[in-house]
């Protein structure tokens, strides 16, 4: 990974890895908007999933032709967050409102959200203090690597319950590493400081 230095030298901020985490919020709007006019849960899905790879993407590609800066870091780290949670609060309010959640759901969405839930407050103060950390661990990117199955099985179980054997074991698996990952997250603030 590149150091603070380079990261400012590199200050081109229209590229690719910059439209994707664009991209990325603006596909988080319509996975909102879909949450709540109730579309095709399939279709939310696909939407998520499109919004999911673009992160990868984008960090494939700013790695790979050296397109690193501290904005678009920034600004992927803005539109994770802003996929990640808004996607879940569209689900608890929206599918609240509708009666179609109970405790089991509860649980799941907590679980998943873990990581999020107890970095927060961390999280908006690293980011307007400019904190950037050089490397991102193993288990933050396993954390949002399960999340992105987990989420769309919990999305897909409240009409198919046949996908709850899914989001139930990847919800309790994400709720101990992302709870460790959160621990590490808060470690590692506290440190850069």
């Amino acid at each position: 990974m590149k150091n603070k230095k380079d990261l400012k030298r590199n200050s081109r901020i229209l590229t690719i890895p910059t439209f994707l985490n664009i991209s990325r919020v603006i596909l988080t709007f319509i996975i909102i908007y879909m949450i709540s006019i109730e579309s095709n849960v399939v279709n939310i899905v696909v939407v998520f999933v499109i919004a999911a790879l673009t992160d990868w993407f984008d960090g494939k590609i700013a790695r790979k032709y050296n397109l690193v800066n501290e904005f678009g870091r920034k600004a992927d780290v803005f539109a994770d967050r802003f996929l990640w949670v808004g996607t879940a609060i569209a689900f608890l309010v929206f599918f609240g409102l509708r009666e179609r959640l109970n405790y089991l759901y509860g649980i799941q969405l907590l679980l998943i959200m873990i990581r999020e839930i107890i970095t927060a407050p961390f999280a908006i103060a690293a980011f307007f203090s400019g904190v950037l950390f050089q490397h991102t661990r193993y288990i933050a990117k396993l954390t949002t690597f399960i999340q992105g199955f987990a989420l769309p099985a919990l999305l897909l179980s409240v009409y198919y319950h046949g996908w709850s054997y899914f989001s139930i074991p990847l919800s309790i698996v994400l709720g101990v590493i992302g709870f460790i990952s959160g621990l590490y997250y808060i470690r590692d603030v506290n440190n850069i400081k």
